[in-house]
């Protein structure tokens, strides 16, 4: 059943797409990476959106290149070496890479590497893998950008409260309006996002770097949008991803503007919606859910509460090991900012 706050009218849907083309047409013409802000083009999130924007981190041209815990840790940072107290920084590389999935010749990924990465006396060290998800409308450049999700990486490494880990953040644009896609396949296959997050994308990266190959070395975390798929990836694919997280996510995907190209038309699209749910399904793999992390987080003024308590309890009843976090704030950047680095603590703390 529908839920009445988040029912929106035909003005209301108008607004949101004129916005957002307004919004998009002036990140083309300033060149800027970051991503319009969903706040911007949701009405019902507008007055709560951030008023700051953060330019995107310089970052390197490079040549394209073609067992899980039971337990869900504390967020509690370790104490911190004395060699590592001096903070380090990574360093930020724009690929792009084949996407045969998506039937285009390339697709553009931006890679974190920690700063011990290359260094000659730690030889051939492997590093456990995050994968950061945007939402819509976004691009690969929300995370570095906005997001200041390098900073916070290399905050925490130096402090030692993570390990030191590879980020990858990839272009999740889609065939729905202004690039939405759910991180999902299309209904027709035009599209199959999900097949280039878990397949081609996860392959890449372990042929590519130094990474720990399997799913217990494997996250993914994701903002709005990106949140919704970052459980529902990690729900989907066990063998792929051993830990996930949310932030302002939307755990019962409700029918909005945009999709139409994703989820096609009815009866078919409320059953891919229903699919790609966690709420809709989690009860069907209580079991496998027990043996992954899983963390998430929402605004106490975000639309999307009601839906992240609505998961939280579900979790609960069916004993899923979990950690849910309400916290002060709106569904915008400065929400995802101050509470990327409690994900990451929780997801990359059996990765050492």
């Amino acid at each position: 059943m529908t839920n009445p706050t988040r029912t929106r009218g035909a003005a209301a849907r108008i607004l949101r797409i004129a916005s957002a083309a307004v919004l998009l047409a002036v990140a083309h013409a300033t060149g800027a990476t970051g991503p319009l802000r969903v706040s911007a083009v949701n009405p019902a999130r507008a007055a709560t959106a951030d008023s700051e924007a953060t330019a995107t981190p310089s970052v390197t041209a490079t040549p394209s290149a073609t067992a899980t815990p039971s337990a869900i840790p504390t967020p509690a940072a370790t104490a911190a070496p004395a060699a590592r107290r001096a903070l380090n920084r990574g360093r930020v590389r724009l690929y792009r890479i084949a996407a045969p999935s998506l039937e285009r010749i390339d697709r553009s990924v931006r890679v974190y590497l920690p700063p011990s990465y290359g260094s000659p006396h730690l030889g051939e060290l492997r590093y456990p893998v995050v994968y950061l998800l945007h939402g819509w409308p976004g691009g690969d450049g929300n995370w570095p950008g906005q997001g200041r999700a390098i900073d916070t990486l290399d905050s925490l490494t130096a402090s030692g409260a993570i390990p030191d880990v590879i980020a990858i953040m990839p272009n999740g644009n889609g065939i729905g309006l202004l690039g939405r896609s759910l991180y999902l396949n299309s209904y027709d296959g035009r599209s199959r996002m999900e097949d280039f997050i878990v397949q081609d994308l996860v392959a890449w990266v372990d042929s590519t770097f130094l990474t720990r190959p399997d799913s217990a070395h494997r996250a993914v975390i994701g903002l709005s949008e990106g949140a919704t798929a970052a459980l529902n990836l990690a729900f989907r694919h066990p063998a792929v991803f051993g830990a996930c997280a949310g932030h302002s996510g939307q755990y019962v995907i409700q029918h909005d503007v945009g999709m139409r190209a994703v989820f096609g038309p009815e009866p078919g699209a409320t059953r891919l919606r229903e699919e790609n749910s966690p709420t809709f399904y989690a009860s069907k793999i209580a079991p496998q859910l027990r043996r992954q992390i899983i963390y998430f987080d929402c605004g106490i003024h975000d639309g999307e509460l009601e839906d992240n308590r609505e998961l939280h309890r579900l979790l609960e009843a069916l004993g899923v090991p979990h950690i849910y976090h309400e916290y002060p704030g709106h569904h915008g950047w400065t929400f995802w900012r101050n509470h990327l680095g409690e994900s990451l603590i929780v997801c990359l703390a059996g990765m050492r």
